[in-house]
């Protein structure tokens, strides 16, 4: 899908992303590692492992971020990496095992201007993951920690429309490059889960 050079023909910028973005949402969704979550054989050591994974990836991202968003950047408050590292630790990994997964080296360059196509994607993936967390549940029974997939203390849902507010009104002018952020992450996320 091509990345819009401007508002035009878009209602919202929100609009912009998604459209940008509908091929790599599918991609994603339909890459192994994601259909397997949904598996109703899926095991605890498999979904031990995938998280592992995902730290591999989010770690490295937040680190590249953090060096283009400022302490007050909505972007600086999404800590997936730690959601990940809870989840594994609850399960049973050491700390030395966490810190020995392997770590994701081919990240996109994110510039300020896309840090708002770095939200969408953290966002939306935390809160687009309720049907994962029902199954996971149902499947691998409580011992699960499902803090990265479950956002059980809520703090990503209530991000979001503070995300939509700032999307809409600081994004207009920067709309290439927010899109161009979203579909380079989701890019990378799926190819590192592939």
């Amino acid at each position: 899908m091509p990345i819009p050079n401007s508002q035009a023909g878009f209602r919202s910028v929100l609009d912009a992303l998604r459209l940008a973005t509908r091929s790599r949402h599918a991609k994603l969704a339909s890459c192994r590692a994601m259909v397997r979550l949904l598996d109703s054989t899926y095991s605890v050591s498999e979904y031990r492992a995938h998280l592992g994974r995902l730290l591999g990836l989010f770690e490295p991202l937040e680190r590249s971020v953090a060096r283009a968003a400022g302490p007050s950047d909505l972007a600086s408050s999404l800590q997936r990496a730690r959601d990940l590292r809870e989840d594994l630790i609850t399960m049973g990994a050491t700390t030395t095992e966490v810190d020995a997964l392997e770590r994701c080296r081919r990240l996109p360059q994110i510039p300020a201007q896309g840090l708002l196509g770095y939200s969408y994607v953290i966002l939306g993936s935390s809160l687009g993951a309720r049907i994962i967390v029902k199954q996971l549940r149902t499947v691998l029974g409580p011992s699960a920690s499902l803090q990265f997939y479950g956002d059980e203390k809520g703090c990503y849902a209530a991000l979001w429309p503070i995300f939509l507010r700032s999307l809409e009104e600081d994004g207009r002018d920067n709309m290439r490059t927010i899109c161009a952020t979203a579909t380079e992450i989701m890019d990378v996320y799926e190819a590192w889960l592939r």
